[in-house]
């Protein structure tokens, strides 16, 4: 099977995609003239699976991919570009604004964007994607919303319900699969009751059930859960008082409004006092959370821990939180349309203010922990803690700065996620620490670390002058407070902008002066080990390569003793430059191949671009030149978010300059071009790949599971085929089909037909073909 770019299909997919398969091809014809398509509808009615699924089947189309961006979990409109820009896999450092940052990795691009949940955002989405429409003639957008976005060109396209019989009907005649409310209910049935099927006994009561819930998905998928408690009959008669009782709940609203409501309420009714706690606390969540978090905010004085534990367990049961096992542990979540069911709820409460406190204080201990452990064997652990957690901390700061009257919370995580800022969140750390800052008026040693960590940020954006000025403020106050450890870190980092601007004799001081008192307080740490892989670099612009390396080695040595690795990857770097330098490619292509790894590991995205550019270089000198330009155009989109490159170091830009030319010549300005564009179209992951000299190898069909039969019949699921359209496709009977998913599913491990589709897409069916080489 071919491997395409973007980020489809997201683990938000969980379910097969039902009906709506006219629509879909509707929605890609329309697609080829317009370029803005908004679909249109309330909540809960399957706008972002048809999304979706619109751009799984047109991912042909577009040579940079389909990019799923879903801002469910945002509420801050200024952001608005900032997760867009993540969805790209776009590294998050660059001084510029985001909006030109997105502008100028998207100009030029062929891709699709599926831009989710607009509708709390509807200026900042309209103006981002009014100006992408301006300046990337070659990017198409489906967009998803509550209401339209208002912006030139727009083709709104509403969602209608799921196709169903009259209430009067009943069954209708012929076969009630015909109609697709129906059969997402016999699908999701079956999903939940092991055994259920359709029978002249259900059918006309099922075909009644979903001509009451008007054909609306969400409502269907909840119905179809309760199966487990209670029976069709029954389930229609407590929906039918429940839309009587619930029939005036929101006055004014559409009555699909009102119906959605009304499934969701009822779903709320038939949850224990405990449950209801449970769901309108763990609406706090803006994204995924784990069983510790889910504990932390919904203990309270009415529920002891086993309560609450209990009261998890049985949302989950209920299909009101969703619950994935991942390599990290297990992870919750709520679909959003539940998620601001819970929120409504909570709000104006008198928990509200506390749940918010208790969600914060959770995640800043969490921070905490993660800072004082970083510098340890578990680092790579709490590198992706953070990430995954990145949308909580955010609510957490939210909170801190705009709730809380002492502001020091909110400050102290901020200082404590800085490796989160300076590895893959330089602009929203900017944002934040800046905020940090200004919140703290009087002169306190917080206020001190917060300004080196805000220099540091600046930094690695590239701009030495702003970093200079507030690490030079940071070292007053340092000493005003006899903060060894914050003075320490300011002059080490100022060091280092010395360095970077070619004053020597001030890097040397700083440097040395960082490292002493780094020394005397007897620790080190991934900031100290960082300032003596500075230095060893120092040493290497300074001309001796032999002390240069003894440094690194150090500090390699030092970073084993203590567990540490990113600090490590720095002095790889550096044993990198030095093999460059000596013209020795095992040394320097060894040294940054390891250090490109372990900084995709940890998310370092500032990193790596750094170690790519000198293994260029190297392949240059190795006469490996189309290998060399290819990946030289990969890097340089690498290096957009970031500014200039290799930390706008005139040195090392003249070098690229001169490698640029060398390759030029090699291989004529039209290969180069080629091979530079060609690289340019690689994914960030496929960059690092490429670098590598190892590209992520496919199983073959004799080291999968599966039989080749049903390889195809996965393939078949990954498509959206129902096991009945299987049995078509293959000329088997449904019930055979039926016993090929189900296989599969024991084969691999997996309980959705979502997990088949994953598998398939990642290149493991028996019968895929290869991927294409980019």
């Amino acid at each position: 099977m071919t491997r395409h770019l973007g980020n489809l299909p997201g683990s938000e997919t969980v379910t097969s995609f039902v009906g709506r398969r006219a629509m879909v091809g509707e929605i890609r014809a329309l697609l080829g003239s317009a370029r803005l398509v908004t679909l249109l509808g309330p909540g809960g009615m399957g706008k972002t699976r048809l999304a979706i699924r619109v751009g799984e089947t047109a991912h042909r189309a577009f040579a940079d991919g389909v990019w799923l961006v879903e801002l469910a979990e945002l509420r801050d409109p200024a952001l608005t570009d900032h997760a867009i820009i993540d969805a790209l896999g776009v590294p998050d450092r660059s001084a510029e604004s985001s909006e030109e940052v997105l502008i100028e990795h998207l100009q030029d691009k062929s891709l699709l964007l599926v831009i989710d949940n607009c509708e709390h955002l509807l200026d900042a989405c309209g103006n981002v994607i009014a100006a992408v429409l301006r300046a990337a003639p070659g990017v198409r957008i489906i967009a998803t919303s509550r209401e339209a976005l208002h912006v030139p060109g727009e083709h709104v396209v509403p969602v209608p319900p799921l196709s169903f019989t009259s209430s009067d009907e009943g069954g209708g005649d012929g076969n009630p699969l015909r109609y697709e409310a129906v059969e997402l209910f016999v699908q999701r049935a079956a999903a939940a009751v092991r055994g259920f099927t359709l029978d002249a006994e259900n059918h006309e009561a099922i075909a009644r059930l979903c001509a009451r819930l008007e054909g609306m998905p969400l409502a269907i998928e909840l119905a179809a859960v309760r199966l487990q408690s209670m029976g069709v009959n029954e389930m229609l008669d407590r929906l039918e008082d429940r839309f009587q009782a619930l029939s005036t709940v929101v006055r004014g609203a559409p009555a699909r409004h009102q119906t959605l409501r009304a499934a969701v309420e009822w779903s709320y009714a038939l949850c224990s006092p405990a449950e209801q706690t449970a769901w309108a606390r763990l609406s706090v969540f803006p994204g995924g959370f784990d069983l510790d978090a889910a504990l932390a905010v919904i203990g309270h004085d009415s529920l002891t821990a086993q309560e609450s534990t209990d009261a998890v367990t049985g949302l989950v049961s209920k299909s009101v939180v969703l619950r994935q096992v991942r390599s990290a542990g297990a992870r919750y979540h709520m679909l959003e349309t539940i998620r601001q069911f819970g929120q409504e709820l909570l709000r104006g409460s008198d928990a509200e203010l506390d749940v918010g406190r208790r969600h914060m204080h959770h995640f800043a201990d969490l921070a905490a922990r993660a800072c004082h452990d970083w510098s340890g064997p578990r680092q790579r652990e709490w590198s992706s803690m953070l990430r995954r957690e990145q949308v909580n901390f955010r609510e957490a700061l939210r909170f801190g700065f705009d709730n809380d009257a002492d502001p020091s919370v909110a400050v102290r995580t901020t200082v404590d996620l800085r490796h989160l800022w300076v590895m893959g969140a330089g602009r929203e750390g900017r944002e934040w620490i800046d905020k940090a800052v200004a919140a703290l008026h009087a002169d306190t040693p917080l206020r001190a670390e917060a300004l080196w960590v805000a220099g540091w940020v600046r930094q690695v954006q590239g701009e030495p002058t702003g970093s200079s000025a507030i690490l030079t403020e940071c070292i007053d106050a340092a000493r005003r407070h006899g903060d060894q450890v914050t003075l320490a870190r300011a002059e080490l980092f100022l060091g280092v902008n010395k360095l970077i601007g070619d004053e020597l004799d001030e890097a040397e001081m700083l440097l040395s002066g960082s490292r002493a008192m780094y020394r005397s307080l007897g620790a080190e740490d991934s900031e100290s080990l960082i300032g003596l892989a500075a230095h060893g670099w120092l040493r290497l612009i300074e001309g001796d390569s032999r002390e240069a390396e003894e440094i690194a080695e150090e500090c390699r040595r030092l970073s084993r003793d203590i567990g540490e690795c990113w600090a490590a990857t720095w002095a790889l770097w550096v044993l990198g430059l030095i093999g460059w330098t000596r013209s020795d490619d095992i040394l320097a292509t060894a040294a940054l191949r390891e250090a490109i790894e372990i900084k995709r590991e940890l998310g370092d995205w500032l990193g790596i671009p750094c170690c790519v550019e000198v293994l260029v270089w190297v392949l240059a000198e190795s006469g490996q030149h189309r290998r060399a330009a290819r990946l030289m155009g990969a890097n340089r989109e690498l290096w957009v978010p970031i500014g200039q490159p290799m930390f706008g170091f005139v040195t090392y830009l003249q070098a690229h300059e001169n490698y640029t030319a060398t390759l030029r010549e090699a291989l004529g300005d039209a290969q180069f071009e080629a091979e530079h564009t060609a690289g340019s179209h690689l994914s960030p992951d496929a960059t690092v790949d490429y670098a590598l000299g190892t590209p992520r190898q496919t199983r073959t069909a004799a080291s999968s599971p599966l039989t080749r039969r049903e390889g195809q019949v996965a393939r078949l699921v990954a498509e959206g085929l129902t096991n009945r359209e299987i049995a078509e496709h293959l000329v088997i009977s449904p019930r055979t089909a039926e016993a090929h998913v189900e296989n599969i599913l024991t084969k691999l491990g997996y309980t959705s037909r979502a997990q088949i589709a994953a598998y398939v897409r990642a290149d493991h069916s028996p019968d895929s073909r290869p991927a294409q080489s980019r």
